[in-house]
């Protein structure tokens, strides 16, 4: 499995808001080889963590180049967002969950891990998302 981690994953198994969440999404990251993300899975993860679960700066400082080091990061490209524009269209997602599927589209991988959008749905026949919560 070549996965794409979307934000609440790492959300999940970086904070103490659920434990039963938090355990399911750490095993599931150990059990990862490289998993992609890109930049706005970061920005996303530092919002949520510094606004909604109080992690100080000092925390999230250790915690970004963990995540980072631990994943492939694919980068912010023009074919992607033109991409995105298309999934939109094709597929009525958001504007954010369009630009995460792209990414991961972009990247080559066959699995989306995120909650945020309909689990088993396959996308142009190659990435299928998988809620690894339900």
């Amino acid at each position: 499995m070549l996965a794409f981690v979307d934000t609440n994953v790492w959300v999940y198994a970086l904070t103490t808001a659920d434990e039963q969440r938090q355990h399911k999404a750490g095993n599931l990251l150990r059990s990862l080889d490289k998993p992609w993300i890109n930049g706005q899975v970061l920005r996303e993860f530092g919002r949520v963590v510094l606004q909604k679960h109080g992690v100080g700066e000092m925390a999230f400082r250790e915690l970004v180049p963990a995540i980072i080091q631990s994943c492939r990061l694919a980068p912010d490209t023009m074919s992607a967002v033109l991409l995105a524009s298309r999934l939109r269209e094709r597929y009525g997602f958001g504007y954010w969950d369009s630009l995460i599927a792209a990414a991961a589209l972009d990247a080559g991988c066959d699995t989306l891990l995120t909650e945020d959008m309909q689990h088993g749905q396959v996308i142009e026949g190659r990435l299928t998302l998988v809620n690894p919560f339900v």
